[in-house]
């Protein structure tokens, strides 16, 4: 039984790790090394429909498409497609009161979710690109720009933006930025080498050629499934910094937890529908599937296996590392628990790293219950 639990013990620990410290480390080294750099050009400038999937949202929808119409790219090549997913607010008027051709209205015949949008929307699309944003994301002037010049590229079939997160109540929320932070570093990393493998869902652009419909149950997994249906076309998928769009963050850990949890079912789908990315012999693109998203995906197993074996084996052994291991398990825990009861800021880190693992796992047992439908509705960051 002992050499069991060590084995579990030492896998567990080492799938953390290197999830979290060594496959960044290597990204930076093998970047370096086998980096592909981008054929840019500021010249290049596709005709853009921008795509915006909509439920109730008239507190924000006004100003995101006076956002997108005054962003600096030539006004006879960029259109705007809102999909009104049966919303019950003001949305649709809002849509139809632009008077401009540029902008228009598709109203789903039933509440189908962000997939029935996207499925529907795409196709219809007069353009060679399309942008994928949400409502609540804000565009810099330069930033369509900026993303599409990297289509100039005929390697690259698709760009993820960069999505900076503005918090709503400052000295709140940090954690959320720097783990967005986090992600933004190793999507430039993986980009270098080859493709990052997801984007930030409120900004990032495909050739309309390459978009491929999505099954009608996927659920808040889009900026995964579209990049990697990407690669499967043989194309690259590019991480460019310099376009920029913003978005709000709440700094309320509890608020954010249903939309996380809802993530969380939505990876552990998408991993079903890309299992071929675990054949080795895709390259680079499988190589940061199963190192970015695939074993942080599971990590929040991983963690709860080592704490287990952990506690075991501090029992059984006389090994101090498992003694270690289980009584810092057991301090992260409690931090996180009296977070929730009385909010001390310093206990706020632990909160955080807690509710984003328990997410993943109740996340997971949604999956298991069974996703029928993608319908969302939106998470109020107020």
């Amino acid at each position: 039984m002992v050499p069991l639990l060590e084995i579990i013990f030492a896998l567990s620990v080492f799938a953390i790790l290197y999830t979290y410290l060594i496959y960044p480390a290597l990204l930076v080294v093998l970047s370096a090394f086998f980096g592909r750099p981008v054929r840019t050009s500021p010249a290049h400038l596709p005709t853009v429909a921008v795509i915006i999937p909509a439920y109730n949202e008239e507190r924000i929808l006004k100003a995101k498409i006076e956002n997108v119409l005054a962003l600096d790219y030539p006004a006879e090549r960029l259109s705007v497609w809102v999909g009104s997913d049966c919303s019950t607010d003001r949305t649709d008027d809002i849509v139809r009161s632009f008077d401009d051709p540029r902008v228009r209205l598709w109203i789903a015949p039933s509440r189908g979710g962000k997939t029935q949008v996207l499925n529907n929307l795409i196709p219809r699309a007069d353009a060679e690109i399309v942008l994928l944003t949400d409502a609540n994301t804000m565009h810099r002037r330069t930033s369509l720009r900026t993303l599409v010049r990297n289509f100039n590229d005929m390697s690259v079939g698709a760009v993820a933006g960069h999505v900076e997160h503005m918090r709503l109540d400052a000295g709140r929320g940090s954690e959320e930025i720097l783990y967005r932070s986090f992600e933004t570093w190793q999507k430039r990393m993986e980009s270098a080498l080859h493709s990052t493998i997801s984007a930030f869902g409120g900004f990032y652009a495909i050739r309309k050629e390459l978009y491929r419909p999505l099954p009608l149950n996927a659920y808040s997994n889009d900026d995964v499934l579209i990049p990697m249906n990407v690669i499967r076309e043989g194309f690259r998928v590019v991480f460019d910094a310099e376009a920029v769009s913003e978005e709000d963050v709440s700094g309320d850990v509890r608020l954010e937890f249903g939309r996380r949890v809802r993530i969380g079912a939505g990876n552990f789908q998408a991993f079903f529908w890309l299992l071929d990315f675990l054949n080795p012999f895709k390259g680079w693109p499988a190589f940061c599937y199963l190192s970015h998203k695939v074993l942080r995906w599971f990590s929040p197993l991983c963690i709860i296996a080592a704490y287990a074996s952990a506690g075991v084996l501090s029992i059984i052994t006389p090994l101090v590392v498992y003694k270690i291991t289980f009584g810092f398990g057991v301090i992260a825990c409690a931090a996180a628990l009296v977070y929730a009861a009385v909010r001390v800021s310093i206990l706020r880190p632990a909160a955080y790293f807690f509710m984003m693992n328990a997410a993943l796992v109740l996340g997971l047992f949604r999956y298991c219950a069974g996703i029928k439908s993608a319908t969302w509705a939106r998470t109020d960051r107020k």
